[in-house]
């Protein structure tokens, strides 16, 4: 554990080095969560779920595809069965974020009614989708 600790300590450091950005932490809980998705043919398969509970963003895979002995885990979270917890967003949702204090992004959170501090809702609006993974980021609000 020690070691993975350390680990993650050099990440953090290194993503903090790429000019000065912070890794998220989470906001008040709206309800909001985030379904990750990945393009199956015709239709998409659900991966898994973010989301905030109790100050800590949460990771955890769809029961489905946990069981499914042939679905690739994605590298950030390598067992299916686990449930991940943090008090930082982890990189491999966070490097989709762009600077929200640049023009651009704080018009379109602004026109959006997004605050700064609303991870999860900018992940949804401003980086569902990306070209250097196959995973889609859906917004979703609990019911």
């Amino acid at each position: 554990m020690k070691q993975i600790l350390s680990k993650w300590a050099a990440i953090m450091d290194q993503f903090e080095s790429w000019s000065g950005v912070r890794l998220p932490t989470p906001g008040k809980d709206t309800g909001a969560y985030i379904l990750v998705t990945m393009d199956a043919g015709a239709k998409a398969r659900i991966i898994g779920t973010l989301s905030q509970e109790r100050g800590e963003f949460v990771f955890r895979y769809d029961s489905g595809y946990a069981a499914d002995p042939t679905a690739e885990p994605i590298p950030a979270f390598p067992d299916r069965e686990s449930e991940y917890r943090s008090k930082d967003l982890w990189p491999f949702f966070a490097v989709r974020i762009p600077p929200v204090n640049r023009q651009d992004v704080s018009a379109a959170l602004e026109h959006r009614g997004i605050r700064p501090d609303q991870t999860l809702e900018i992940l949804g609006a401003l980086a569902s989708r990306t070209i250097s993974n196959p995973y889609k980021l859906e917004l979703r609000h609990a019911s």
